[in-house]
This record gives structure tokens, C-alpha cells and sequence, in this order.
């Protein structure tokens, strides 16, 4: 009896885990997400594979690992207040590092802690916040901005990426 239990409390925690860490962004972005789109994009390796229209292997791979991304587009008033990147502190505290910080035209922040990655891509005009839960072969990531910036993926992405 108490080992059914046992598990059973072993595979809640786990699972709470990723909710736990996933729902900082929501709680951000929700109130602040774009009218663009009337819901967060969010990508399983399913439909990651599903816009890539060329079938590029490459591709394929390198989204493999990916179990769930969320994209959220930030409204003007966040964009205005540059606001986008305070919640990014709140996964500091849970333990996140800093992975990658570009300032210039576009400012890019992501920050992750073992297999959750967490970030913001902003611009004048425009602004994202992305949850990312999988494994990132780090070192093909110039492949996949080549892949946004082909015509081998919907429209529909690549645009938000101009």
C-alpha cells in the first residue's frame, strides 16, 4: 500500500515541478501578451516539426528534444515601460544562469536551469518572452536562426522574427 502511494507522490512532484517553473512566464505575460495573437503560441516537437516545410532533417533533429516552447508577444504598454525582462528575475531566484545577453538594436536575454530555458527578445516595436522545457543542442542553434530566416518555415513565424 505505501508504495503505490510513494510513487504516486514521487511522479506529482515531478510533474508540479514543471508547472511550478513554467507558470512565473504565464503569470507575467498573460496580462501583458499582444492582441497579435489571441493566445500564446506554444510548440510541442510535433508541430516544431510541422512548420518546417522543406522537412529539413537538420531541423528535425535539432527540435527533437524539445518537449513544449511558449511564445507570448507583449503588448505596447510593456514594450514602452521595458518591463519585459522583470519577471526573468523571479527564475533567477529560483536558480537560473544567465545563457546567452545581446544589447544593441535588439536586446536578447535567456536564462536556464538544467533542461528549462527561459528568455527575451525585444525591439522597439516589438517584444516576446519564451518558455522552452527540453534539451538544446546549443552548438546547431545558427542553424536554426538560418532556419527562420529561409522561407522554409510558415509565414506565420518567420514573420514575428523580422
Amino acid at each position: 500500500m505505501k508504495k503505490p502511494l510513494l510513487l504516486l507522490v514521487l511522479l506529482a512532484s515531478l510533474s508540479i515541478k514543471g508547472f511550478s517553473q513554467e507558470s512565473i512566464i504565464k503569470e507575467f505575460a498573460e496580462p501583458r501578451r499582444s492582441t497579435r495573437w489571441m493566445n500564446p503560441l506554444c510548440f510541442y516537437p510535433s508541430t516544431l516539426r510541422m512548420i518546417n516545410i522543406s522537412q529539413d532533417p537538420k531541423f528535425n533533429e535539432l527540435v527533437n528534444d524539445i518537449e513544449k516552447v511558449l511564445i507570448y508577444t507583449l503588448d505596447s504598454a510593456t514594450i514602452a515601460s521595458k518591463t519585459y525582462g522583470d519577471f526573468l528575475s523571479n527564475y533567477e531566484n529560483e536558480g537560473y544562469e544567465e545563457y546567452i545577453s545581446l544589447y544593441g538594436k535588439q536586446k536578447v536575454k535567456v536564462i536556464g536551469k538544467e533542461d528549462e530555458y527561459v528568455g527575451v527578445i525585444a525591439a522597439e516595436e516589438n517584444a516576446m518572452c519564451f518558455y522552452l522545457r527540453g534539451s538544446i543542442p546549443f552548438a546547431k542553434i545558427p542553424e536554426l536562426i538560418q532556419s527562420f530566416q529561409s522561407d522554409n518555415l510558415l509565414p506565420m513565424i518567420t514573420d514575428q522574427f523580422k
